[in-house]
């Protein structure tokens, strides 16, 4: 066979500019056979004339990048070949790397000793035979997968019989062939518009009498389910071969002699109608291609949707709960924190607000509504599915109505509303930080309310207490005690987004916490979860740790949170603040704009 061999590679190394698409290529493969062995060689020319190949000895997959993926395709243009919506975007190279992976997973029997058991006529019938037996199984087992199969198996059929069909007589030709297409009609991996003309043409030549026993032989063969036991599969090709010898001695055909005239223009028709499949069966498969894209697009906008309203729910729930209490520390709850002072702001602590607010009002974040628009024309970016639809219209003579070059446009809402809140934590560790913390809650409550904007805060440690609900003004400064010995990082932000809903809301929205960040490792990782969600979901984070705190970096990693240390005096450091606050909301403008 072309594509599945026991002798060397034909690749004796990747190319280095391909050499990420290999690593991305050996994963994939891996993945789809269930194995973690194999390795992927990726190249022009790599797998010989085939798109792809598989080396069972050495658990080697090769792929040449010029026949599945188009010739001078180059490594940035197929990017990652692990994400579903790059392997849409080349279904038949999908298909053929799939292919492979299948042979991965179902061929475990041992090819060199079937070799040396076998005859080279068996041999030859249980290579082409397996071919059907493991697209039957991936079809079953994976068939989101089946139209990758469809858009390229003809490919693989085309590559194996320009190889081998013109050393065979017309006999051996046409059951070669009947196996490698018409089985896999059987295995609901084509139908029967790819293969129309070449069907006739087997059929008529092989008869109906032999193509029954024909059937029944690759019927039984890919039921066969023990992929390490060859044994079951030895007796199907002995009974293949046999049929095939002695319908072609009946026939008058010797083996391995020169096929007469006659014979010699079968094969060529045969090779002609073989061509023309691949390319209808090309077409054809696309829609299949389009469909199963379109499912699990749509399965996957239900998915989120579902998880997005079930974590609204829970973070509902939770605010509920916790902002259903009065303001501050209640009796019978576990924290330990108590209001310890309670006064009106001074002069600098009211021109701090004025300052931040400001900042806030010139932080130029506009929200932004996004419209997507298709055309046939350029500018955009081009949807090769839409294009590959145009080209099979045109070609069948219809007129093409596909838009295959999309882009963005968006429109700037001039006055959106800004929605903050506020977490502050009240653990031990917070305790010599307590007066900067409340002055900083205070500034950041009123410089909201002095922009028409939202805002909530909560205070966190063995428990969580509100001390500004949604809507109300924070008119005192409020000072707390922070003895509590742990802090509810995770409970304190899934009410705080239950409040306002920061997460699935609207406008400008920004997370302020005050905290060291010094959490239990359970509490850090949800902090970082949910510092990575808001960086998703157009949040911007600062984050005022009152020290040189390294923890509060750590959190927001691979973010666009802001840190703003030091030992600040809020009054003083209004500026820097407010600076702070801007620099988190235009990080968030400047990448959800792109």
């Amino acid at each position: 066979m072309a594509h599945i061999k026991i002798e060397g590679t034909r690749a004796a190394a990747t190319p280095p500019e391909w050499l990420r698409t290999g690593a991305q290529l050996g994963r994939l493969v891996n993945e789809w056979a269930g194995r973690s062995d194999i390795v992927a060689y990726v190249g022009p020319g790599a797998g010989g004339d085939a798109p792809a190949c598989f080396n069972p000895p050495l658990a080697e997959v090769e792929v040449n990048v010029d026949i599945a993926f188009g010739k001078g395709v180059t490594p940035e243009q197929i990017g990652d070949i692990t994400l579903r919506e790059t392997q849409f975007d080349f279904p038949r190279a999908s298909g053929a790397i799939f292919h492979e992976a299948l042979h991965a997973k179902y061929s475990r029997w041992d090819l060199a000793k079937a070799n040396a058991e076998l005859s080279k006529a068996e041999f030859h019938a249980i290579s082409i035979l397996e071919e059907s037996r493991i697209e039957a199984h991936g079809v079953t087992e994976t068939p989101q997968n089946r139209a990758f199969l469809r858009s390229c198996a003809l490919d693989i059929v085309l590559a194996d019989a320009r190889e081998n069909l013109k050393e065979l007589s017309s006999t051996r030709a046409a059951a070669h062939l009947a196996a490698l297409t018409l089985a896999r009609l059987d295995a609901d991996v084509l139908e029967r518009e790819d293969v129309e003309e070449l069907a006739e043409l087997l059929e008529e030549f092989i008869g109906e009498d032999l193509l029954v026993k024909l059937r029944s032989v690759w019927g039984r063969f890919q039921m066969h389910d023990i992929h390490y036991n060859s044994e079951p599969l030895y007796e199907l090709a002995k009974e293949w071969a046999k049929l095939v010898e002695d319908a072609a001695t009946e026939r008058g055909e010797t083996e391995g002699g020169t096929p007469d005239e006659a014979g010699q223009q079968f094969i060529e028709d045969l090779l002609d109608a073989l061509a023309d499949a691949a390319e209808v069966c090309g077409i054809n498969a696309q829609e299949d291609v389009d469909d199963q894209q379109t499912t699990e697009e749509w399965q996957e906008i239900a998915k989120t949707k579902a998880s997005e309203s079930k974590e609204a729910k829970d973070h509902k729930d939770t605010a509920v709960d916790v902002f259903s209490r009065g303001t501050g520390p209640q009796p019978f709850t576990k924290t330990g924190s108590r209001l310890s002072e309670k006064r009106m702001p001074t002069g600098p602590e009211r021109a701090a607000a004025v300052k931040v607010a400001t900042m806030l009002e010139r932080a130029k974040y506009r929200e932004r509504d996004a419209v997507e628009v298709s055309s046939m024309l350029p500018p955009g970016k081009l949807n090769t599915r839409a294009a590959v639809q145009a080209a099979a219209l045109k070609a069948k003579g219809a007129m093409a109505t596909t838009e295959p070059w999309k882009r963005t446009v968006r429109k700037h809402t001039e006055d959106p509303t800004l929605t903050v809140g506020v977490m502050v934590d009240i653990s031990g560790s917070m305790s010599s930080a307590m007066q900067p913390m409340a002055v900083t809650a205070w500034v950041m409550s009123e410089a909201v309310r002095r922009v028409q904007g939202r805002a909530a805060m909560v205070y966190y440690g063995s428990d969580v207490f509100p001390t500004l609900k949604a809507g109300q003004h924070l008119p005192e400064v409020n000072v707390y005690t922070a003895p509590d010995g742990t802090e509810k990082f995770n409970k304190a932000f899934k009410a705080l987004d239950g409040s306002l809903n920061l997460l699935h809301g609207r406008g400008a929205r920004l997370l302020v916490v005050v905290s060291d960040g010094c959490y239990t490792p359970e509490e850090t990782e949800k902090a970082k979860h949910w510092m990575k969600r808001c960086h998703d979901m157009g949040v911007a984070v600062l984050w005022l740790p009152f020290d040189h705190s390294y923890q509060p970096r750590h959190i927001l990693q691979n973010t666009d949170g802001v840190v703003l240390e030091g030992d600040m005096n809020p009054a003083t450091a209004a500026t820097e603040i407010g600076k702070a606050a801007a620099q988190a909301l235009t990080k968030v403008t400047a990448r959800t704009a792109a």
